[in-house]
């Protein structure tokens, strides 16, 4: 339980880094019920009104997670919150009936007060700077990008059959569905095959192991990962340059090729 309380705090500190909406839904809400009274539509604003509550604090947000299984994160309990309805509607009915009254029925008050509303409702939704987290990752599927564009320049048309490390194969098939892969990003992120019972052979999960694996760690032997992956058709390798310089040298003597500093890799091409 301590878990989910920290996951649901953490969450919510997380979903309101990516935009301002849900400080948008609850000045909607408090506008709404200063002015209860005047709203027809009192059931749907009960409602919004406790959902959001309970998704914002971390027990019931914990409580709503434990319902919805581990398989989803904090962000989905937003489901039951009818957050773009609630802003819209308090947006609505600032407009139609309250804003005449504030600017006295001078057209242009009126004009600017919606032009700053609109404003203030569009510098909500996360635009400007990224964090350093997705800038981190816009960074690193640039690079791999680049990599994977210099591997089809190189191959001039032929088909691709990559071994590589996860950074690259996370981008590989977005970049040119026609590149084959052993294996996709399902073997590192198990949410993509929660609910599957298929499971990749044990070969490929000790080969995937290995690429990932720092200096000093490969429990398999080098011989046996690239003897499977010639087996595979794998005519494209890349390794990262923190690999042994005897891993480099076996690849080469049982490939008969010489290998190529490429970036942050090592490229073997068959």
């Amino acid at each position: 339980m301590a878990e989910l309380l920290r996951n649901a705090w953490q969450g919510w500190l997380s979903y309101t880094n990516a935009g301002k909406l849900p400080a948008a839904l609850l000045v909607s809400l408090l506008f709404l019920w200063i002015y209860y009274k005047r709203i027809r539509q009192k059931e749907f604003l009960i409602y919004t009104t406790a959902v959001t509550v309970c998704a914002v604090f971390p027990v019931t947000a914990a409580v709503l997670m434990l319902y919805q299984t581990r398989f989803y994160d904090y962000k989905w309990i937003w489901s039951i919150v009818p957050m773009t309805a609630a802003v819209g509607f308090a947006v609505t009915l600032f407009v139609t009936e309250f804003l005449q009254e504030l600017t006295a029925g001078d057209r242009k008050r009126q004009a600017v007060t919606g032009l700053l509303l609109a404003a203030a409702l569009l510098f909500c939704g996360g635009i400007g700077g990224r964090d350093r987290e997705s800038y981190g990752c816009y960074e690193e599927r640039q690079q791999a990008e680049e990599m994977l564009a210099e591997l089809q320049e190189r191959l001039q048309g032929e088909k691709i059959c990559l071994w590589a490390p996860r950074e690259i194969l996370n981008c590989a098939r977005a970049y040119d569905g026609g590149i084959e892969l052993l294996y996709g990003r399902d073997m590192w992120d198990g949410d993509l095959r929660a609910l599957s019972y298929d499971n990749y052979p044990g070969g490929l999960e000790d080969m995937f192991r290995w690429m990932e694996a720092l200096p000093g760690e490969e429990a398999v032997p080098d011989l046996y990962c690239l003897e499977a992956a010639e087996s595979a058709g794998v005519n494209c390798i890349l390794l990262p340059e923190d690999k042994l310089p005897e891993t480099i040298a076996c690849f080469e003597r049982v490939l008969g090729v010489q290998a190529e500093k490429a970036g942050n890799y090592y490229l073997f091409i068959r």
